[in-house]
């Protein structure tokens, strides 16, 4: 029972271990305000994309929409999407990459901060003071709401960054950041008006503009061209021109964005998924005939006969975890952080588990057919020493009926009343002081040791006795070579030769037998040290900050709106 505690309490160690140094992973790529790559430095654009969360395309035709803005003076816009910045507050950050670069003309304060930090799931607009009024905060929410937000919960940040810019655009040149909602206006086709037009003496489109209009003839609509209002209407070919219409198309990256796995939780469930393939099934210990003086196998080390997966287990659970990590993340275009992680590879570990149990359940009825009551006891019994772990992993109903069910069978097989050998009539067992009379003082040493727990039938027609070992297979004890009691154990481990890096180490273990006393030491190996590559950890980016940018000299005061998704 000690022995089953402590590996339970050894794997709850290693999977609280797991969880706690890779559940923050998103610490490992964040960026600071210094460590923002700055588009101004590094070709003179607008965007900066340093995770590669947009296509190349999105961003050349996002630096040529910027551009066009930046030059006419309406608006200065960096355009900054980052997958992690660590525990940093979004709305914060955006603030001080702000002030940091400088964005926005300096006497005109006209910057804009678009930023998206990706893990966090916002969405930040960051506006300088000569901007407050042409785009205030309701204005930038309702930008991110409709034509950013929807597109990015999509994934598709393509589609969302080039509309949003779009919005953006509008704004300033049209004076109405709904871009789609615009009226599509068609210039006036010179080609179409006749110079001898019988409405226009003189003929011409000049003719047109000459002619005097009263201000009760000019068309109260508004943002139509006098232009066209003023054409004969047969004279007009209609060619939408929106803005919407003439952009260059986006790379839609719905259908091609891959979400990210966390790494360390895989790296985690290889060793922990190798631990309890060991702990559940056990290991076959193999001895090579000439190893004559190996050390002794502890009844605890013992493995079940049935079924030991090992290798081919392992390759089962890794293939298909790795598959559904795969199809989550390539079909379903989902992130697969490390509780994902986690709950995949437990539901894998569960799947299998139910497999095993159902394949032990068919295997030990077979194997077991021709044994008697105590040797079924005994094969059993190591099934169950190793399935009671894997319910306390698993507590599901198939496996906990399964172990009721085998704790059933085990008391069934120890406990159900021997017929005598002798005279076939029923026998009755002794109680555990009464049993000593007839154990030897071996069988009441291992008793005492709590390796052995024997039982006494005894026939009280023809005072016939049966005594039956039942192996306690948690024990640390093994068989001694001598007196062949189970009171044989590790007294003593000394190291003789410590292990290099260029050569193995070696040492004894000592053990002495509880009863007989006879001693015998086996030799062990220490394999080598692997040699630690310990990388100079350099990798302190300092970043010049220099006080001149490049960017215009601009400040924000704090205007803009976050969103969510």
């Amino acid at each position: 029972m000690k022995y089953q505690s402590f590996l339970f309490r050894c794997l709850l160690l290693v999977l609280l271990t797991g969880f706690l140094a890779s559940c923050d992973q998103s610490k490992k790529t964040k960026f600071s305000v210094e460590d923002v790559p700055d588009p101004k430095k590094s070709g003179g654009g607008y965007v900066s994309n340093p995770d590669h969360l947009i296509s190349d395309a999105a961003v050349t035709e996002l630096n040529e929409k910027l551009s066009v803005l930046d030059n006419a003076g309406k608006a200065q816009v960096a355009v900054v999407i980052l997958h992690s910045i660590g525990d940093n507050e979004s709305r914060d950050f955006a603030h001080k990459l702000f002030n940091y670069w400088k964005i926005g003309n300096k006497e005109k304060n006209n910057g804009l901060l678009v930023l998206m930090v990706e893990d966090a799931r916002r969405l930040e607009f960051e506006t300088g003071y000569g901007l407050e009024a042409d785009m205030p905060d309701i204005i930038c929410f309702r930008i991110q709401q409709e034509y950013m937000i929807p597109r990015i919960k999509e994934h598709n940040y393509d589609a969302a960054f080039t509309d949003g810019i779009k919005s953006v655009a509008s704004l300033f040149n049209n004076g109405n950041y709904a871009y789609d909602k615009l009226p599509d206006i068609a210039p006036p086709d010179a080609s179409m008006m006749a110079a001898n037009s019988p409405e226009v003496p003189g003929g011409g489109a000049y003719a047109v503009a000459d002619t005097p209009l009263a201000a009760s003839d000019i068309p109260d609509v508004a943002g139509v061209d006098m232009a066209t209002a003023t054409a004969p209407a047969d004279a007009i070919d209609v060619a939408p021109q929106s803005f919407a219409q003439t952009d260059i198309p986006t790379n839609s990256a719905s259908n091609n964005y891959t979400g990210d796995f966390s790494i360390p939780s895989v790296i985690f469930w290889l060793f922990a998924s190798a631990a309890m393939m060991h702990v559940f099934f056990g290991k076959k210990v193999k001895r090579k005939e000439s190893d004559m003086d190996a050390e002794p196998l502890k009844m605890s080390a013992i493995p079940n006969e049935f079924l030991r997966p090992r290798w081919t287990g392992l390759i089962i659970i890794h293939a298909v975890a790795f598959y559904i990590i795969y199809y989550i993340t390539t079909k379903r275009h989902t992130d697969v952080g490390f509780l994902k992680v986690f709950l995949i590879y437990y539901l894998v570990w569960l799947a299998f588990m139910h497999v095993a149990v159902l394949l032990i359940a068919v295997r030990s009825a077979m194997m077991l057919r021709n044994d008697d009551r105590h040797l079924k006891w005994l094969r059993l019994e190591v099934l169950r020493r190793d399935l009671r772990i894997a319910g306390y992993v698993f507590p599901v109903p198939y496996l906990w009926f399964y172990l009721k069910w085998l704790q059933y069978r085990l008391n069934h097989l120890r406990n159900d009343v021997y017929d005598c050998p002798q005279c076939s009539h029923p026998m009755h067992k002794l109680d555990e002081t009464a049993d000593n009379t007839y154990l030897d003082k071996g069988q009441v040493m291992e008793e005492k040791l709590e390796s052995v727990d024997y039982d006494v039938w005894r026939c009280d027609t023809c005072n016939t006795q049966t005594v039956l070992n039942y192996t306690n297979m948690r024990s640390g004890l093994t068989d001694c070579p001598s007196c062949k009691h189970k009171t044989y154990k590790c007294k003593k481990t000394v190291t003789k030769q410590r292990a290099t890096t260029s050569s193995q180490g070696w040492g004894i273990r000592e053990y002495v037998c509880a009863f007989c006393a006879y001693a015998h030491d086996y030799q062990f190996i220490i394999p080598k040290i692997s040699k630690s590559s310990s990388s100079s950890s350099g990798s302190s980016f300092s970043s010049s900050s220099s006080s001149s940018s490049s960017w215009g000299g601009g400040s924000s005061g704090g205007g803009g709106a976050s969103s969510s998704w």
